[in-house]
């Protein structure tokens, strides 16, 4: 016995095939995890003005923010532009892999113009140090890449 298919069928079942396959294809995007780079990247937009004066601000600066990376340690190394007490701001860690490992610390100066921050909280890979930060009511803006290994192998 030979089955018989006739151009009806044969539509019946490729539509039956397209709807399998959008389904498949609609499930496997919302299992899909996305990441924006900023949640507030409007707001960010409109402040980039801001944001382009302070890089030029900190472009002006005869003496940058040094960075001293050790294995479990960051250094930061501002310039002395004025008292401690003027000195105000935030330092990101940025992660481009997910944004969970995003960190956020206040800007705490030292008596000789240093931070000192602990790397053992994040965990291992590149991040980007974005150092937003004031003098003077002068405000700066300075980035850095870094890399943090924290194997818990050794």
């Amino acid at each position: 016995m030979k089955i018989k298919i006739n151009w009806g069928t044969g539509i019946v079942v490729a539509l039956v095939v397209m709807i399998g396959g959008m389904i498949f294809l609609v499930s496997i995007a919302i299992r899909q995890d996305y990441d924006l780079v900023d949640n507030d990247y409007y707001q960010k937009s409109v402040n980039f003005q801001q944001h382009i004066e302070e890089v030029k601000n900190t472009a002006a600066l005869s003496e940058k923010i040094r960075l001293e990376q050790t294995d479990d340690s960051l250094k930061l190394i501002f310039p002395k532009l004025s008292t401690i007490s003027d000195y105000s701001g935030n330092i990101h860690f940025y992660s481009p892999v997910e944004e969970k490992r995003d960190e956020t610390i206040k800007l705490k100066l030292t008596d000789n113009f240093t931070q000192l921050i602990g790397l053992k909280g994040l965990k291992s890979g590149r991040y980007t140090v974005k150092i937003d930060w004031s003098a003077n009511k002068v405000s700066y803006y300075q980035e850095e890449e870094i890399v943090v290994n924290n194997d818990q192998s050794q």
